[in-house]
């Protein structure tokens, strides 16, 4: 997770034919297909693995084989999500080794971004006191039917260190019904579009035997396999495909051994728990690890990976930013603030105003996103950025919120091509989220990299800050203080 996860996350899906090696049996030529995904892990390493769709098992791929970016044949680069079909050779430690590396055939491509449906009416008032109107789509709601894991290892010396009541406590709250817990952060921070169905939800205990790829290697593919099996032998295999994503919940003896609070796949519906303060726990560690699930990757801060501590998403013990609330549907922009370039932005010099709620209150027009084609360099696919401009107060889902970021204007940069392209296109891929900028009211900062000034305003109502946007041709100068800031 935080301090130990690693730079990349990736898992992939697996085909009948590889699950089951014979101890000390080396399977050569393995004909394997399934879904390719990316999986959290905490070694500096990468680590893709294949899900087979039949019964969702996870087939590990040699890191020293399998890198990203990895292209197929025809020069088409993977990303999580990829179904793909392949010859592998897998070893005794069921690691599969592609036979070829360039005998892999893509059967299709990786899910498109959240889909939305319905609409939201969002007035904005201008400094001019002008209002304006707009229609935005917004996602429905997705109340996830969670299956939640205990593993139990006491046949060698790794009892749990929860139960099952403990568990849906953390979870759903004492009541039992999400009115606490994680599902109420989850509630919160979506404005009610993301959810724990509280009546889906269970916990088991799933008693499993030892292996060194657990005990030893902490293996999370090993894990979970292991565990689903119980599972299904437990449950049934038809209520065991009745829920959409599955969470394993690690004894707290295996903490020297996997040197992580959580792990996920991007793209994928497993998440890989500790049984610690910073593991399960922690409601922020849990909601990033399931949001990895649907595509999110970590927010960073001066180059350096998980150092946002606005969001979830980075270490933040605070609801994610506007970067990751608008990729998942939750939030909208404000009217006219969807795309700020030089058609909104039209005379250098000249400033354009809104006025945002901090996000706590609401997601409806709460962001703007700036694309700055005023730049030179924004034809430049690679390096062009856009911005995510959002205001936070330490409130509700934001209460942790440090001074750093609230009461401030928050800035986000993301990778342009990347989030241009959605929703169609890089669905799960990682635009790199890094706060760039927080402003305080009747503040301002300028933006050099992007010939933008952006100040923050006065407060117009509680919590409803006005933010303005000036760009400049070759100075800030030519940016003067807004009046009546």
């Amino acid at each position: 997770m935080f301090e130990t996860c690693a730079r990349r996350e990736a898992a992939v899906l697996i085909s009948n034919a590889a699950q089951d090696t014979a101890p000390g049996q080396l399977k050569k030529n393995q004909a394997v297909q399934g879904q390719l995904l990316y999986l959290t892990i905490h070694d500096g390493g990468e680590q893709w693995v294949l899900r087979n769709a039949a019964d969702s098992s996870l087939l590990p791929l040699d890191k020293k084989i399998f890198k990203a970016p990895k292209k197929d044949k025809d020069g088409k680069e993977f990303q999580s999500g990829t179904k793909i079909g392949m010859t592998c050779d897998i070893d005794t430690d069921g690691v599969c080794a592609p036979s070829d590396g360039s005998d892999v055939t893509v059967l299709g491509s990786a899910p498109v971004a959240l889909t939305t449906s319905g609409s939201t009416t969002i007035t904005t008032t201008t400094t001019t006191g002008t209002t304006a109107t707009t229609t935005a789509t917004a996602t429905a709601p997705i109340n996830q039917r969670l299956l939640v894991m205990i593993m139990d290892y006491s046949i060698c010396g790794f009892a749990p260190g929860l139960n099952e009541s403990a568990i849906r406590s953390i979870f759903l709250g004492p009541t039992g019904n999400g009115a606490g817990g994680v599902a109420q952060k989850y509630t919160q921070c979506s404005y009610g579009k993301f959810n724990i169905n509280a009546t889906a939800f269970r916990v088991v205990t799933v008693p499993q035997n030892c292996s060194t790829t657990v005990t030893a290697s902490c293996a999370s593919w090993a894990i979970s396999n292991g565990a689903d099996t119980a599972a299904k032998a437990m449950l049934g295999a038809t209520v065991f495909a009745g829920f959409t994503h599955y969470t394993y919940i690690l004894p707290p003896g295996l903490a020297s051994r996997c040197t992580w609070a959580g792990l996920a796949t991007i793209g994928g519906n497993q998440t890989w728990l500790q049984t610690s303060s910073y593991g399960v726990n922690r409601w922020a560690t849990v909601m990033q690890e399931t949001l990895h699930n649907y595509g999110l990757w970590h927010s960073w801060r001066n180059g350096v990976e998980y150092e946002d501590y606005s969001t979830a998403m980075g270490r933040g013990d605070a609801c994610p930013n506007a970067a990751e609330t608008s990729r998942m549907g939750w939030a909208t922009p404000a009217s006219g603030g969807g795309a700020i370039n030089t058609t909104v932005l039209t005379s250098a010099g000249v400033p354009r105003s809104y006025v945002l709620p901090a996000s706590y209150i609401t997601g409806n027009g709460n962001y703007l996103r700036v694309v700055p084609n005023w730049l030179p360099s924004y034809t430049n696919y690679q390096t062009a950025k856009n911005l995510y401009i959002d205001v936070r107060v330490a409130k509700l889902g934001d209460a942790a919120l440090g001074t750093a970021y609230a009461p401030m204007v928050n800035i986000h940069e993301v990778n342009a091509t990347m989030d241009n392209g959605l929703p169609t296109s890089y669905a799960n891929s990682d635009r790199k989220i890094q706060v760039i900028g927080m402003i305080a009211s009747l503040a301002r900062v300028n933006l050099t990299a992007y010939n933008l000034v952006v100040y923050g305003g006065s407060w117009a109502t509680t919590d409803n800050m006005r933010v303005h946007l000036c760009r400049f041709a070759t100075s800030p100068s030519h940016c003067k203080d807004v009046v009546g800031l």
